[in-house]
């Protein structure tokens, strides 16, 4: 008989826990309202513990204010979710309590727009220093066309634009795969030197193409297997390479029309001129010298010289005269004297006053090696009182053999 009083003073102070509302079959633990099939009091703390005794850490469920509790015992324990039992499960996520590492995920995760009403935004994350006192980025939803990176003073400073498969640095509206924003400076680090760094970039009106240091080329070609293949370079000293040859002095670059282009000797242009001046020559009287026209030439190799000579003439004739003429000289400066080259004849110049101009064709001569010095003389062979030479031209081109 006591022990069946026993048992009846036990069921009572489990009653008094435990409140069992016939109707809706809900249990009630420390409530005597439960509202589900299992109800706990409205107090803080622990309300289900799963491993661990008394005021031990433990595995279990709690509630503190605004934010449910699922915990391990210890630091080095994780919380695992999944399928199928404590046996034989099949783990999908998983939390960890300590060290750098904060959850895995066995799938793919799907973030979305937590506030439907703001349309400006959508998903993403927010990343913290180190020392998490402070977020410093966020990857995730800009708007309805662009996902990216959040952060720093350019704010959206990369951004990917889905509708058009396009990309933006600084640029929220690319208008090509990739795009920039419109400013100035470095665009693209190749390779950061130690003085400079190699890489494109702006400049006011100017695309700018550069290495990184004063020793550096810069290169043109084409990519086999691996191995660059120089077709045209630019030189710290600012000559150009053509497939790895920059030439000799003088030399240009020629189109090679289906093949590379080359370097070659075309001719060298020069020119001396005496204008606004005024040099006279006597009837039959010896020739002058005109004043400037004179040319130094200093060929490295044998070479082909073709000169030019012009000028205006203009004399007071004799009318019983017959067939006066002028005439430019080319002379050669020669050990003891002078060579003559060529002449430029006016030819008849007829009766009275009479003015024109004295012209050479091509004057073709071929030299070897060495210096030479030219100059121009003037002359007047017929019965004109005076003949005067102005505004005259000396030009020269040289064609290395």
């Amino acid at each position: 008989m006591k022990e069946k009083a026993l048992v009846r003073l036990l069921l009572l102070l489990m009653m008094q826990q435990l409140s069992l509302i016939a109707t809706a079959q809900n249990v009630g633990i420390g409530t005597n309202a439960p509202t589900g099939p299992l109800s706990f009091a409205n107090t803080l703390g622990n309300k289900l513990v799963l491993w661990g005794n008394g005021n031990n850490a433990h595995y279990g469920i709690g509630v503190q204010s605004t934010y449910l509790q699922l915990y391990a015992d210890v630091a080095n324990s994780n919380i695992a979710f999944g399928y199928g039992r404590s046996g034989s499960f099949t783990e999908r996520a998983r939390i960890f309590n300590s060290g750098l590492e904060g959850m895995y995920l066995n799938g793919r995760l799907h973030l979305r727009n937590g506030d439907a009403t703001n349309a400006g935004g959508g998903g993403g994350i927010w990343l913290y220093k180190p020392d998490n006192t402070a977020a410093i980025g966020f990857m995730g939803t800009q708007n309805d066309r662009n996902i990216g990176f959040y952060g720093g003073p350019t704010q959206w400073g990369f951004t990917y634009d889905i509708t058009n498969g396009r990309v933006g640095i600084g640029n929220n509206l690319p208008n090509a795969p990739l795009a920039f924003a419109a400013t100035l400076g470095k665009k693209i680090t190749l390779y950061p030197g130690t003085l400079g760094d190699a890489g494109f970039g702006m400049a006011g009106n100017r695309l700018q193409i550069y290495s990184d240091n004063p020793n550096a080329d810069v290169a043109i070609g084409y990519d086999a297997a691996g191995t660059f293949n120089e077709r045209f370079s630019v030189k710290p000293t600012g000559a150009l390479a053509l497939t790895g040859n920059q030439g000799a002095n003088g030399e240009v670059v020629t189109s090679g029309g289906a093949g590379p282009a080359y370097y070659s000797r075309p001719g060298y242009y020069y020119q001396a001129k005496q204008s606004g001046f005024s040099v006279s020559a006597n009837e039959n009287g010896p020739s002058v010298d005109v004043p400037g026209l004179t040319a130094a030439i200093n060929l490295a190799t044998p070479a082909r010289v073709v000169f030019h000579l012009s000028g205006n003439y203009s004399g007071n004739y004799c009318l019983a005269c017959e067939n006066p003429s002028a005439t430019m000289l080319l002379y050669r400066n020669i050990v003891g004297g002078t060579e003559l080259v060529r002449s430029a004849y006016s030819g008849g110049l007829g009766y009275a006053w009479r003015s024109g101009v004295l012209a050479s064709g091509p004057i073709v001569v071929d030299y070897p090696a060495g210096s030479y010095t030219f100059k121009v003389m003037f002359n007047n062979s017929g019965y004109t009182d005076v003949l005067s030479l102005s505004n005259a031209f000396l030009t020269w081109q040289i064609f290395p053999n």
